[in-house]
């Protein structure tokens, strides 16, 4: 008799534990519809902020893209990402860098920025349905900052600006 009810409580935690998965999501879709952003935050996969880009007047919260494989995931399938955020990818060294679309399911602009802190190039409104095309900078850069289509005009970023970091 002890063995079948250890059997029916096994049974029913791991019903339990996979439906977790499903009832986070509905529970994260509700909260997205009331705009939260501290729970936007966590459910996509920008775990922490960083540090801060700093642009004129504006500090920009940002979660850093330090490594391969960082780089490589990026924001793609991030439902959305705070709009006063934004991700920012560390290349290490300065080349023409190119971004896609793959996998993303929201538009965001995307900012070129050289080794020397200056915005040098940048696309606006980029859609998901631009996938596979490719978007690169016709100058060199080591930095790229996405986010949210419209955050750069928001953020008056333009060609020319300087950059600051402040990580934490």
């Amino acid at each position: 008799m002890k063995f079948i009810h250890i059997s029916i409580l096994f049974m029913f935690c791991s019903v339990i534990i996979g439906l977790l998965p499903d009832l986070f999501r509905y529970t994260i879709s509700q909260n997205n519809k009331q705009n939260s952003p501290a729970l936007v935050l966590y459910v996509n996969d920008i775990t922490q902020i960083d540090g801060f880009m700093i642009v004129g007047n504006f500090k920009i919260p940002v979660s850093l893209a330090r490594n391969e494989t960082e780089r490589i995931k990026g924001l793609s399938g991030t439902h959305s990402m705070p709009n006063k955020y934004g991700m920012f990818f560390d290349f290490e060294h300065s080349d023409y860098q190119s971004m896609w679309m793959k996998d993303m399911l929201f538009p965001i602009d995307i900012v070129w920025i050289d080794e020397d802190y200056k915005i040098v190039h940048m696309e606006k409104d980029i859609s998901p349905d631009t996938y596979p095309k490719i978007f690169t900078a016709p100058i060199k850069a080591r930095f790229v900052l996405e986010l949210n289509a419209g955050m750069s005009t928001d953020y008056n970023l333009q060609t020319g600006n300087s950059i600051s970091l402040e990580l934490k």
